[in-house]
């Protein structure tokens, strides 16, 4: 029975000791700022917009990667603030058609969910907690397509807000590229 839980042992060791040696450590980037900017954006859905968005803080400048993850999430945290901001000054207008005043409300409840899920993310990221900002900044991205859903859908339409609900796909799926590359 002992050479069992010794053979046991060496087998559990050996497969720790291939897990760490095999688990790739984060990239490394000697570019900073715009460089580094243009670098991360490369394989983003809307290049120019990801370079416009990231460049568009000063502090982006002098901005290694993990910072551009925190600049990128703290851009799309805003962008749904004001959103939602936008959304509940909507809701207050008298007068709205039925079907607008459904896809504010739905869209509404969205973007209050989304708040506080960059919030998490951002909490995550600053842990260096990965994989619990994928999760996030994916229920994020999930809340405006149904938001996006609810727009296309029914005759209640808001150009305004799915001009905004677009920016914040962009902007929260950009975040999401950077945390994927900085993810060991």
């Amino acid at each position: 029975m002992k050479m069992v839980g010794r053979i046991f042992l060496l087998f559990l060791s050996i497969l720790v000791t291939v897990v760490i040696a095999g688990k790739a450590p984060p990239p490394t980037f000697t570019e900073t700022g715009k460089a580094l900017v243009e670098k991360l954006c490369e394989k983003s859905e809307d290049k120019a917009f990801c370079i416009s968005s990231l460049t568009s803080r000063p502090e982006s400048e002098t901005a290694n990667a993990p910072k551009l993850g925190v600049i990128a999430l703290s851009i799309a945290s805003t962008n749904a603030s004001d959103t939602s901001f936008y959304i509940k000054s909507k809701l207050k207008q008298r007068n709205l058609e039925p079907a607008l005043e459904d896809t504010l409300d739905d869209c509404s409840k969205n973007y209050l969910d989304s708040v506080a899920q960059l919030d998490d993310s951002l909490a995550a990221l600053l842990a260096n907690a990965y994989i619990d900002v994928d999760i996030w900044l994916n229920t994020a991205i999930s809340d405006g397509e149904a938001c996006e859903d609810a727009l296309s859908e029914r005759a209640g339409n808001d150009a305004e807000l799915a001009r905004r609900n677009t920016n914040f796909l962009k902007l929260c799926k950009d975040a999401l590229l950077i945390n994927t590359i900085l993810t060991p």
